[in-house]
């Protein structure tokens, strides 16, 4: 099970979206009825720049389980959603609609009814699919078929809206439900095609496109790789990716130069991330190693402004974890690393830098 999709667990959801914004009074309500609930409380979330969940109200329910949320107006369409015990409902926010939902703090996330916008109802319905269905992912072929029809039913002719996108990068426990690694990438191109036509100005249209070029990278480069296995022997797999100023670092201008090179899949927002790179720092400020630090963060700008304190390079894989180096590397789990020796071969796969200590 890939586990890099844990560290973006609200990727299913929303990413890189814009901020809210008011604009005097204007704004959009959400008002709710949970049966058999009293003064339990209800959070409303949306996602960061980060792609992680925050907080933004909360809410009691009254003792007939009644509860409404009121925001200002968003500068474009966002998906938002409450929460009850760890429990969600996910609401796609179009304009100043109000919106109502009814179920129950048994049922909560599981049994309900959205209505107020034709796009929540739909959204609605297809959390519903996806609950009655779930007992079949193991089975390939049902969930081939289940993913044609959903994909016919509620993106095909979406033009570009947020609910598209909301499918599009659901996550089923922590694989995605359309993974760009297989043969869904045709979906992803398609989305993303829709939203560049319709939505060229919608801040979720950048991060499809990227999504849709490395699927679209990714199959061109296993339909050729008997082809290129059988004409040359591979010695190391080569990255060549953007660094924080923008300019392309590739792998293969530090491997084979006389010292041992330590590529590192790190996810420089994660908490653990500042004491890896104080350990790393210890081992190539004593002149032992070489680092090319690559990163699937969401983030960029926070990004950027910690690679920008590292001395070692450090580029930036856009795609989020599906650019053809974590596949050709089959990176599952962050951290990983990896050692060339000083003649430029690839020697070890480390879990931490106690084993890269290790095997130098």
């Amino acid at each position: 099970m890939n586990k890099i999709t844990r560290y973006f667990a609200a990727v299913a959801s929303i990413a890189a979206i814009a901020l809210a914004g008011g604009c005097g009074e204007k704004g959009f309500k959400i008002e709710g009825q949970l049966a058999d609930s009293d003064n339990d409380k209800v959070l409303l979330e949306k996602a960061d720049f980060s792609g992680y969940w925050t907080i933004v109200d909360s809410v009691r329910t009254d003792s007939k389980g009644n509860f409404k949320f009121s925001q200002p107006q968003q500068s474009g369409p966002e998906i938002f959603r409450l929460s009850l015990d760890d429990k969600y409902i996910y609401l796609p926010v179009d304009s100043t609609e109000t919106l109502s939902v009814k179920s129950s703090k048994s049922q909560f996330g599981h049994d309900f009814t959205v209505s107020g916008s034709e796009q929540a109802a739909r959204m609605a319905q297809f959390e519903k699919d996806l609950i009655a269905f779930s007992p079949n992912f193991g089975n390939a072929d049902s969930l081939k078929n289940f993913k044609k029809r959903i994909y016919n039913e509620y993106m095909h002719d979406s033009k570009g809206n947020v609910m598209s996108y909301y499918i599009l990068t659901k996550t089923i426990g922590n694989q995605p439900l359309f993974d760009p690694t297989t043969e869904d990438y045709r979906y992803i191109v398609a989305v993303a095609n829709n939203f560049n036509h319709f939505s060229p100005e919608d801040a979720h249209t950048p991060f499809l496109l990227n999504l849709a070029r490395a699927a679209q990278r990714h199959h061109n480069d296993m339909s050729g790789i008997r082809t290129i296995i059988n004409a040359e022997e591979i010695t190391m797999f080569e990255i060549a990716l953007n660094d924080e100023n923008g300019k392309e670092q590739k792998l293969s201008d530090k491997v084979g130069k006389g010292k041992p090179v330590v590529v590192a899949f790190t996810l420089m927002r994660d908490g653990a991330t500042p004491e890896i790179n104080r350990q790393l720092a210890e081992l190539y400020n004593a002149g032992r190693i070489d680092i090319y630090n690559v990163s699937p963060d969401r983030d960029q700008y926070g990004w950027r402004e910690s690679a920008g304190n590292l001395p070692w390079v450090t580029v930036l894989d856009p795609s989020a974890g599906q650019d053809k180096a974590f596949l050709q590397y089959n990176v599952g789990e962050l951290p990983t690393f990896f050692i060339y020796n000083a003649n430029g071969e690839l020697t070890a796969r480390c879990a931490n830098v106690k084993e890269i200590r290790e095997k130098l």
